[in-house]
C-alpha cells in the first residue's frame, strides 16, 4: 500500500470511528450528548499520534505530529473539565495548558524522532514553566475543584524536578 493511500485510510478510519461513537452515544437512552463532545479532540489526536507508529521508517520526520496531537489531547481534557464542572471561567488561565501541551509534544517528538537532548530539554522546560504558572493561577482564580487539585500539582512538579535533578546521568 502506498504512503498516500495509508493516509487516506487513516482519515477514513478516524471519520468512521467518530461517526460510530456519536451514533452509539445518541442511541443510549438518557445520555446527554452535550457532555460528550470533547471526545472529538481525542479522536482527532489519534490522526496525529498514529502516523509515526504506522510508518516507522519515516518516524524522525513524522514525530513532529506529536506536537499538534498533544495540543488536541489537552484541549479535550480542558473541555471535559469545563463541561463536567461548569467552570468555564477557567479559560482565563487554562490557555497555559495549551503551551504546556506544546512543550510535552515537543519533548516526546524529540525523543521519538531522535532530535537530540537539547530539543527534549526545551520541550520539558516549556511544559514545566507553563504548568507552574497554570497551577499558580488555578490556586488563586480557579473554581472549587481546581483549588483542591492545584496544590497537588505543585507537589507533583516538585517531585518531578527533584527526580530529574538527582537522577544519574548516563
Amino acid at each position: 500500500m502506498k504512503i498516500a493511500e495509508r493516509g487516506t485510510l487513516i482519515i477514513a478510519v478516524i471519520l468512521i470511528a467518530l461517526g460510530l461513537i456519536f451514533l452509539l452515544l445518541n442511541l443510549i437512552p438518557g445520555w446527554n450528548a452535550a457532555i460528550s463532545w470533547p471526545i472529538i479532540f481525542f479522536i482527532l489526536s489519534l490522526g496525529f499520534f498514529l502516523p509515526p507508529f504506522l510508518w516507522p521508517s519515516l518516524r524522525s520526520g513524522l514525530s513532529a505530529l506529536f506536537i499538534p496531537g498533544s495540543v488536541l489531547v489537552m484541549l479535550g481534557l480542558i473541555f471535559i473539565y469545563d463541561v463536567l464542572t461548569g467552570d468555564w471561567n477557567s479559560w482565563t488561565f487554562a490557555w497555559l495548558l495549551i503551551s504546556a501541551a506544546v512543550g510535552f509534544g515537543l519533548a516526546i517528538a524529540s525523543s521519538a524522532g531522535k532530535w537530540g537532548r537539547p530539543v527534549t530539554l526545551v520541550g520539558t522546560w516549556i511544559m514545566t514553566i507553563s504548568g507552574f504558572f497554570f497551577v499558580i493561577f488555578a490556586v488563586i482564580f480557579g473554581g472549587e475543584v481546581l483549588k483542591m487539585i492545584a496544590p497537588f500539582l505543585f507537589i507533583l512538579i516538585g517531585i518531578y524536578l527533584i527526580f530529574r535533578s538527582t537522577r544519574k546521568k548516563i
